[in-house]
């Protein structure tokens, strides 16, 4: 009689089967190579899960249907089940008990009966849930037709022997006597089969949080349950991807990292490179670094001041996983990564990471090589959006890997005020869970919020971390750097009941275009992208008609986040050598950049003068920071010029204040800030008391609108009511030479902008929108919320709403180049990046969209519609899942233009 094989996988191509033996073999190796960085108590329990977690495959319908082992016995029943709940069904629960018990007696561990059962419903969940899906949830919390059916099945007909049989002949294979926990569950069998809930028998790691007074289990065991299942899908998921890739047998699924003294050494010569002059006592990242590798730190420092070489330092000699909010902000920081620590340790994680590698010189095998193993989480270095972690801290299904990973590794979080409030809340969170399971973590910002701080000392307590605040310590030098002078602007705008204008007048522009015919570099950043579309229009067309700025015609660009990937890294190539950082000193062409908040922090440019409408001083900070950018804040303040006059002008609407509506930015937020800029114009001392009490009142006592009128005229001077130009006052009492507007104007200073950001938040009322968006938030996750989708986890953590969308009238466009792909590229493994890279990212561009409901035209129901042959046409469905069509124009130069007919639609 033919040996009965067991079979892992399905048929690999240009290799052999993958056996049920062979790959648990594989996953303990895997488990091996990594388990010195997990606790030494776990090792066993974890060995136990990885040798029983796919004993389901035994199972008929796995065998026949999914795995196509066409000869495998016995042939039925053929009722499909998630392979892994089928695994507890087959481990003799007695024998495992006795195994635990005896674990838990050699590490003194075993203090009664309830912790043995604690550790085996550990083993039993982690074992069921390791290949969680969607429909698990229903599948698990009541009855299960398929559940019920199938074990009934079983029964009737007298297969179990058979199966049991079949698994104890594929465990002979791995020797060790294993085959004795092999025996059906006739008792958990039957009850599924009556009607008993498969909850009630293996409970799910998604029910429990870290809160020992909402469940039986203590912190210690609830974090060994995280970590078992989690370093199970470790293995189990790197074993995998190693049998699917032969060529990738000798890769390992943690790259050792570079030692800390060869960082040391590439640091100081990175700095002595372009800074001769320095040594190792000047260099404060060489400094600093001794005693603080082991602990968790918040870095207060301004941006330029050498921030992410002190964070390489610190953790780049462990597992680095390092956080930004922006892919291109991403790619920048991986480029100096893999200078530093080499590529081959550096891995890149973002949506479109693959595609990047790919367009960065890299060959085809070494970019997918590169991609898969960031995936796997292999390299010691990893570079990643924000996105692709901090959504675990909702608890989606195979959180635990995530958590596992963590649990010794040092995660820095930087740029955290580029995150709305709740996305900042789901952050704290993770942080603080991340400390609990026993990684480390440096946050690094130009200021941290005050209510911030006292979130993290409840979490974790004031004594699990420290404090670095370079502001503090330099306060002397930063006093005396005085690169900024801002001038606010109010500009009287129409209203009516349905529609605010926020049209720039005349005055306006040609004070944009009269900085740049001086040969200055010029940007104007706004709020929303129809803004930035209708400023940039309005540039072109007054440089067209007035012979005075008739040079800067082709000099105005536009960047925005409405573009395609293909037309936007086009024009960031373009505006990083336009506005190169530092301005060459032989310069003398002037030019304009209007953009919108994607200059914030991803770009590495330099200009001369800023143009802003008002937002959040943290946002206006970052702006700033665009300016002069040549003189950082290492600069000495002698050799830093102070402006004559003002190089950052802030715009401020009377009606609405800036053209985002609310929507962009809590307007509370704008307004405060509007109010402690006024006082440092006045030389006026922050009070913050005085304020939050001013807030408050105005909030309540007025509605929105006359709130808005009340505090510009309250910060501006006298009454707006009346019509033509009126005159400003600045600080020293003296009339502004700008009749047509009111303004007010100081010099803001590098201690300023930190002092000013602080105040920002520690004087903002307690029921203020933003922060009532972050307790909430806060006191949702605390309250134990799950999430029970990653892509729900992944909307919440964005909280906009955002469709990946392709114009209507490129239909035709799209279809053709998608025949032209399909017939120049046969099926590989890197098809999809390709696709990515040479058709989605010339046609898609992502817009926020209101409501989940009303979606325009799913591409794959176009899709269904068209004459291809059916492989290509499911392959191009699976790619195009999730992307539509919408009735707006698009144009290269402007990015997408919505239909000017409608004045209602979904979009924000």
């Amino acid at each position: 009689m033919n040996e009965i094989n067991i079979l892992a996988k399905s048929n690999r191509k240009d290799g052999p089967n993958i056996t049920l033996s062979e790959h648990i073999i594989d996953a303990l190796n895997i488990f091996e190579s990594i388990k010195n960085k997990i606790p030494t108590h776990l090792h066993e329990f974890i060995r136990l899960a990885i040798i029983f977690h796919d004993l389901g495959k035994v199972w008929p319908a796995f065998q026949i249907k999914t795995i196509k082992n066409r000869f495998y016995k016995p042939s039925s029943p053929l009722i499909n089940a998630p392979h892994s709940l089928l695994s507890v069904l087959f481990i003799e629960e007695n024998k495992i008990l006795k195994k635990l018990s005896e674990i838990l007696q050699a590490q003194d561990q075993l203090e009664d009966d309830s912790s043995l059962n604690d550790y085996l419903k550990f083993l039993f969940s982690a074992i069921a849930y390791h290949h969680w899906r969607e429909s698990f949830s229903q599948l698990i919390s009541s009855y299960s037709n398929e559940l019920g059916e199938l074990c009934e099945e079983l029964e009737k007909q007298d297969r179990i022997k058979e199966l049991e049989k079949n698994l104890h002949e594929e465990f002979e294979k791995l020797k060790d006597g294993w085959t004795e926990f092999i025996k059906f569950n006739r008792e958990m069998a039957r009850g599924l089969s009556k009607g008993v809930a498969f909850y009630e028998y293996v409970c799910p790691p998604y029910q429990l949080y870290f809160l020992p007074k909402r469940t039986e289990i203590d912190d210690r065991k609830l974090k060994d349950w995280i970590l078992i299942s989690g370093f199970l899908q470790r293995a189990d998921h790197f074993a995998s991807f190693l049998e699917e890739e032969k060529e990738a047998a000798s890769l390992e699924p943690e790259i050792p990292p570079v030692e800390i003294g060869v960082l040391k050494t590439r640091l100081k010569e990175k700095i002595l490179k372009h800074n001769p002059d320095n040594n190792d006592k000047s260099i404060w990242q060489l400094q600093r670094i001794e005693g603080l590798k082991n602990k968790n730190i918040i870095l207060l420092a301004p941006t330029g001041y050498g921030k992410t070489e002190f964070a390489f330092l610190w953790g780049g000699d462990k597992k680095l996983i390092y956080t930004l909010p922006l892919r291109a902000a991403v790619n920048q920081i991986y480029k100096r990564a893999a200078e530093m620590f080499g590529g081959e340790k550096t891995g890149l994680l973002h949506s479109d990471a693959d595609i990047y590698l790919l367009g960065d010189g890299g060959e085809d095998q070494t970019m997918i090589r590169a991609y898969d193993l960031a995936r796997q989480l292999a390299f010691p270095v990893l570079i990643s959006t924000g996105d692709q972690f901090f959504p675990y801290a909702l608890r989606p299904p195979l959180y635990e890997k995530i958590y596992a990973t963590f649990s010794y590794a040092k995660l820095v979080i930087d740029e955290i005020q580029a995150y709305d409030p709740r996305a900042v809340a789901i952050i704290m969170k993770f942080i603080e869970d991340t400390v609990r399971m026993g990684g480390k973590f440096l946050l690094m910002t130009a200021t941290l919020p005050e209510f911030v701080y006292k979130d993290l000392v409840e979490g974790i307590g004031d004594s699990n971390f420290e404090i670095i605040n370079l502001y503090e310590e330099n306060k002397n030098n930063f006093l005396k750097i005085n690169k900024h002078k801002v001038k606010a602007i109010l500009i009287e705008n129409n209203a009516d009941e349905r529609e605010i204008s926020f049209s720039l007048p005349e005055e306006a522009l040609r004070e944009v275009l009269d900085q740049a015919i001086q040969g200055k570099r010029v940007i104007v950043i706004v709020n929303t992208v129809k803004q930035a579309i209708s400023l940039f229009d309005c540039l072109k067309k007054q440089a067209d008609k007035d012979q005075n700025y008739s040079q800067l015609k082709n000099k105005i660009m536009l960047l925005h986040s409405q573009f395609t990937n293909q037309d936007r890294e086009q024009k960031v190539d373009f505006l990083q050598k336009a506005f190169n950082n530092p301005k060459p000193a032989d310069e003398s062409e002037g030019k304009i950049l209007v953009a919108t908040q994607v200059v914030e922090a991803s770009l590495d440019i330099d200009a001369d003068v800023l143009f802003s409408e008002i937002a959040p001083l943290d946002s206006l900070v970052q702006r700033m920071g665009r300016v002069l950018r040549r003189y950082g804040p290492t600069s000495l303040p002698e050799a830093v010029p102070n402006p004559e006059g003002a190089n950052v002008f802030i715009w401020v609407f009377q009606n609405g204040l800036e053209s985002g509506g609310g929507y962009v930015y809590d307007q509370i937020l704008i307004l405060h800030t509007l109010k402690l800029m006024k006082n440092i114009s006045l030389n006026k001392e922050i009070q913050e008391d005085e304020i939050k009490g001013w807030l408050a009142q105005k909030k309540f006592v007025k509605k929105k609108t006359d709130l808005i009128l009340d505090f510009v005229t309250e910060i501006f001077g006298e009454s707006l009511a009346g019509n033509g130009p009126q005159k400003g006052r600045s600080k020293k009492g003296k009339e502004t030479n700008s009749p047509s507007f009111k303004t007010f104007e100081f010099v803001c200073s590098e201690y300023d902008k930190y002092l000013l950001v602080k105040k920002l938040y520690s004087s903002l009322p307690e029921e203020s929108n933003y922060l009532a968006k972050y307790w909430q938030t806060k006191e949702i996750l605390d309250a134990g919320y799950r999430s029970d989708r990653k892509d729900e986890a992944h909307r919440i953590f964005r909280e906009i709403y955002t469709l990946p969308v392709i114009p209507e009238q490129r239909k035709t466009e799209f279809w053709q180049s998608i025949k032209n792909f399909i017939e120049i590229n046969p099926p590989t493994k890197k098809s999809y990046t390709l696709f990515k890279k040479q058709i989605l990212a010339s046609f898609v561009l992502q817009f926020p969209w209101r409501f989940e409901k009303d979606k325009p035209e799913p591409v794959v129901s176009w899709l269904a519609l068209q004459d291809i042959r059916e492989g290509d046409k499911n392959r191009l469905v699976r790619w195009c899942q999730g992307l539509y069509f919408t009735n707006c124009n698009y144009d290269s130069d402007k990015g997408l233009l919505r239909n000017p007919s409608k004045s209602e639609d979904n979009f924000y």
